[in-house]
């Protein structure tokens, strides 16, 4: 009894797979005739994702040419892909679509820069705000920040070490003369920087190549836009300017953490076991 009912499961199954083989290849044979009835012309289509403000120049790597029946043509699709070069993406083209006139716009068309408020991307899946500080050249790295950057910012105080009877001068515990008048400390390390002055960071797609002849540099006048938590944009506005202080950091810096430093110690170059800031052996690049 077992065994006639495994055969006529089996049987069941074969005759499903059969029915579900005829019907796709019913479907897909009207489909094909009805294709192949259908006047078929050429069109652009896009093939992989394409952000607003990318060059044309640069999407056509993204977009392909494929024939489609002539009644889903529109009539205001490209019949050239140089038609786009020289302009930019106006919105962000997705696979499948079929590129037409207005999907590109000449560069100096306003509708084709994204605004400052669209470049606040979320960082580690948190909101983001833009904060500004004005900082004079040597606080902020003598101009050399550039959008797209990070920087290290520290906030200086005035150091709190023993006075003299008359003010005049400030002593060390062991009665020797003070050299640092005030402490730096770490408030944020790596800390990206959307925009310097009016300069932001290059849309997508967008490059900026400052070493051109006849390329403006990107001039500040001290002013820094950071991309930052709502929090920490409350820390960085509730010190003042002139006690902040920037240092710039590459692309791959990882954060450590850093104590305050002793301002009692001995100095690093005094330090047998430090003496450079690379360590006792110096920035030798064979390390």
């Amino acid at each position: 009894m077992s065994q006639r009912r495994t055969l006529i499961l089996a049987a069941a199954i074969v005759i499903g797979a059969l029915a579900s083989f005829l019907v796709w290849n019913y479907v897909n044979g009207v489909q094909d005739e009805a294709y192949s009835n259908a006047e078929q012309v050429p069109v652009f289509l896009v093939k992989q994702a394409v952000p607003r403000g990318t060059p044309g120049l640069q999407a056509q790597a993204y977009i392909a040419k494929e024939n489609i029946p002539r009644k889903f043509k529109p009539s205001n699709a490209i019949t050239n892909i140089e038609d786009i070069t020289g302009k930019v993406a106006v919105g962000n083209l997705v696979p499948n679509q079929v590129v037409v006139a207005d999907m590109f716009v000449d560069a100096s068309d306003p509708s084709a820069r994204a605004s400052f408020a669209e470049k606040l991307a979320k960082i580690r899946n948190k909101d983001q705000v833009a904060v500004t500080i004005n900082l004079e050249a040597v606080r902020g790295v003598s101009g050399l920040i550039q959008p797209g950057d990070f920087v290290n910012i520290m906030v200086t105080q005035v150091a709190q070490v023993g006075n003299t009877s008359d003010g005049s001068t400030t002593k060390a515990e062991n009665g020797a003369d003070v050299l640092f008048a005030q402490q730096a400390r770490f408030l944020y390390q790596k800390v990206e920087v959307l925009a310097v002055g009016d300069t932001s960071v290059p849309e997508a797609g967008a490059t900026t190549d400052t070493t051109a002849p006849g390329a403006a540099p990107t001039t500040s006048n001290g002013m820094l836009t950071l991309i930052v938590p709502t929090k920490a944009a409350q820390y960085i506005a509730s010190v003042p300017p002139a006690q902040l202080y920037l240092v710039l950091v590459a692309r791959d810096y990882k954060p450590v953490a850093q104590d305050p430093i002793d301002l009692n110690a001995l100095l690093p170059g005094e330090d047998p076991a430090q003496l450079t800031p690379y360590g006792t052996d110096g920035p030798d690049s064979s390390n």
